[in-house]
């Protein structure tokens, strides 16, 4: 149950600092240097990606199922790019910062293999 608790807690957080004015952020990535803030959607869609493995292993096992995160990053940051366009929220529709959600499924996904394969216990022998 957990889990599910911090993956969700971490949409609504990825939700709320993608749909509040730049204005009432503390810093965006436009203070950083320029396009920073595609850094900053990659990583947050690959800390999604990550969470959703995290949260639901089971789930997204197998060679077509692990992909459904993908889905999952594609809906869910067009979604939020649109919602941007169309809000009212002081932010603009970017096709850039979609490619940049799309573009952090593969840390996440790499992410949670090289967990997934790295053994739970040492040998001590060695």
């Amino acid at each position: 149950m957990h889990k599910k608790i911090i993956f969700f807690t971490y949409v609504l957080l990825v939700t709320a600092l993608s749909l509040f004015p730049t204005s009432r952020l503390p810093v965006t990535g436009r203070d950083l240097f320029p396009h920073a803030d595609k850094l900053v959607h990659f990583g947050m869609y690959a800390v999604f990606t990550f969470l959703l493995f995290y949260t639901w292993p089971a789930k997204f096992s197998g060679r077509t199922r692990q992909f459904l995160p993908l889905l999952y990053v594609i809906i869910w940051g067009t979604l939020m790019e649109a919602l941007q366009g169309v809000g009212g929220y002081g932010r603009n529709f970017s096709h850039l910062d979609i490619i940049a959600n799309i573009l952090g499924f593969f840390p996440g996904w790499a992410a949670w293999i090289i967990i997934l394969k790295k053994p739970v216990s040492q040998d001590s022998n060695h």
